[in-house]
């Protein structure tokens, strides 16, 4: 049977899951999830991907990511295959480690995020061994479990640079408000579950959204499959911002000179870093092309400017990015 063509355009978000091939344990130790762990944050910097949430079960994992180059496919590729080679040879075990391809379903909006994470984070309490006991266990045991992105969005000690946050902002004007009132909107899911979203879920297995969306992607998967036609409106090559493009919006929010983002040093301040990190997400170059374009650093510095500016949690990207879009 045909395999469908994936659906992809710039800023397309997902909720992704992949599994092990005839549902068998994929992350059998610590090393092995850190291992995990580490590839996909290779990756995400790699193809500019945004992480919004993320969970490592057994023999599952999901991800809630955002994909601003319409490069899910390429992403998704390298990071199974990467895994596939570490487990294989690990555990000494040929074959695939993954049951075929990885399931993805287009998210139609922003107002899905909030009860996307909440799903996402309730994997480790909705397992058969852990439905019997009582709520208060199951929630001792959420709160424990390390191999999510459950405790930096309720703990901000255990927040990681490179999970997006910006979810939480829907629930209080500052983090620490957000933060607790998250942890009740979860918590309160514990004992039972989001009919709604699984309802909606179980609509289709290729997108989340009303019922004209959902109709909308399957005809134009149907269309795909038979014809080999794409529709402009839904599959949009990606098309790299031109980084000069990139300086005019960052100088004109940030009211400096265009050429202060080029000089040595940090004369440039915050507005130097978000640039970088801009052309990382947007412009489809190198680290060491970037570098170059922004005074002369190396692909090296740029990673640590990206770094540290992802410990800026008051940064608003997509009021940023629209004008890039």
């Amino acid at each position: 049977m045909a395999r469908p063509p994936r659906i992809e355009f710039e800023n397309a978000l997902y909720h992704v899951t992949s599994r092990g091939n005839a549902r068998q344990v994929i992350f059998h130790t610590d090393g092995d999830r850190q291992r995990f762990l580490a590839q996909l944050l290779s990756n995400l910097e790699q193809y500019g991907v945004i992480l919004y949430a993320w969970v490592l079960m057994p023999n599952h994992y999901h991800l809630v990511v955002r994909t601003p180059r319409a490069n899910l496919s390429r992403f998704m590729q390298r990071l199974n295959s990467s895994y596939s080679l570490y487990y294989r040879y690990k555990h000494a075990r040929p074959g695939h480690a993954f049951g075929g391809r990885y399931k993805a379903l287009l998210v139609e909006s922003n107002d899905y995020l909030l009860a996307l994470t909440r799903y996402v984070h309730m994997n480790p309490v909705k397992t058969k061994p852990v439905l019997h006991r009582p709520a208060g266990e199951r929630i001792r045991i959420l709160e424990e479990y390390p191999w999510s992105s459950y405790p930096g969005y309720v703990r901000s000690q255990q927040a990681t640079e490179w999970v997006d946050y910006a979810v939480l902002k829907q629930y209080g004007s500052t983090f620490p408000d957000a933060r607790r009132r998250y942890r009740a909107y979860a918590q309160a899911m514990v004992a039972k579950d989001d009919d709604l979203l699984r309802e909606r879920m179980g609509r289709s297995i290729y997108a989340l959204g009303s019922e004209n969306f959902v109709s909308e992607v399957e005809q134009e998967l149907c269309r795909e499959k038979l014809k080999g036609t794409r529709n402009p409106d839904l599959l949009m090559p990606w098309r790299g911002v031109e980084m000069t493009a990139i300086d005019q919006v960052v100088a004109k929010v940030y009211g400096i000179k265009v050429e202060e983002l080029y000089q040595h040093g940090r004369s440039a301040g915050e507005a130097k870093a978000v640039a970088v990190e801009l052309a990382s997400r947007w412009s489809g170059e190198t680290q060491r092309e970037i570098g170059a374009h922004y005074g002369g650093i190396t692909g090296q510095a740029v990673l640590l400017i990206r770094k540290r500016l992802r410990k800026n949690q008051t940064i608003d990207w997509a009021a940023l990015e629209k004008f890039l879009a």
